[in-house]
This record gives C-alpha cells, sequence and structure tokens, in this order.
C-alpha cells in the first residue's frame, strides 16, 4: 500500500489520477509554477530541479512495487522533472510555452536515444526518458535563443 506522502508526490498533487493526459496535465501545472521562477536566478533553478529529480526518484523507487506496469500512467514526478529540466535556462514566457510543446512531443514521440532510455530498470527508466525529453527541449530552445 502507497502511503499519502508517496501518492502525493508521485501524482504530483493528483493531478495523476485525472483519467485522460496526466501527464500533460502535469506538465502544464509544471510551467505554471516556473512562471513564477522567471526571475529566480539559475542557481535557485538548478537546485529545485536537482531535488525534484531526487525526490522524484526516491518516491518513485518506494512506490513502484505497488503499481503492475513499469511505467504508470498516474506517476507523473517524472513529467515534473523533465518539464523542469526544459525550463531551467528560459525566462521567456513565449518561449517557455514553446518548451511545453516540445517536451510534450519529445515525451510522447519518444525519439531515438529518449526510446531506448525508458527501458532502464524501474524508477531510473521512468525518470531519465522525461530527462532526457527536457534535456533535448532545452538545447534545442537555447540554440534558438
Amino acid at each position: 500500500m502507497i502511503n499519502n506522502l508517496s501518492l502525493l508526490i508521485i501524482t504530483f498533487f493528483y493531478i495523476g489520477k485525472i483519467k485522460h493526459a496526466p501527464g500533460t496535465f502535469s506538465s502544464l501545472a509544471t510551467l505554471l509554477i516556473w512562471i513564477l521562477f522567471i526571475p529566480a536566478d539559475y542557481f535557485i533553478r538548478i537546485s529545485i530541479t536537482f531535488l525534484l529529480t531526487i525526490i522524484g526518484f526516491i518516491f518513485i523507487k518506494l512506490s513502484l512495487p505497488n503499481f503492475q506496469e513499469e511505467d504508470p500512467q498516474s506517476i507523473v514526478i517524472d513529467e515534473v522533472v523533465g518539464m523542469s529540466v526544459a525550463l531551467i535556462f528560459i525566462n521567456d514566457l513565449s518561449i517557455m510555452i514553446i518548451a511545453f510543446l516540445l517536451f510534450r512531443m519529445f515525451d510522447i514521440l519518444k525519439p531515438s536515444i529518449i526510446y531506448y532510455s525508458q527501458h532502464f530498470p524501474g524508477a531510473y527508466g521512468i525518470l531519465l526518458d522525461d530527462i532526457l525529453a527536457g534535456t533535448i527541449t532545452s538545447m534545442l530552445l537555447i540554440a534558438y535563443i
């Protein structure tokens, strides 16, 4: 049985319990939260993303044995981490929206290395594909800016 704190974290405040497109809704919620961090310096943004990654990994690892699937749809903390990676270096609202769209495209389509990374076992695979989708999104947008 998953305890309440684990469920709160892995579902990102129960957004993962939304029946349709919980990954998209959690990515959108992350975007809305990150808009508040536009004035924050990069150290704060990197620190928040690092902490989200560590917390996400720990709670996914603890909770995963309670699920039948390898990558349950209700676990969306990985989308929060990946979307955060995509937004770390972006300070413009319109570019943040483009980052959201690109991240979702990469996360859904999983081209190239993103696809293969999801096959790592457990929490590693669940998080790694989203981290790579966020990294590729970030790199493309930094090159564009």
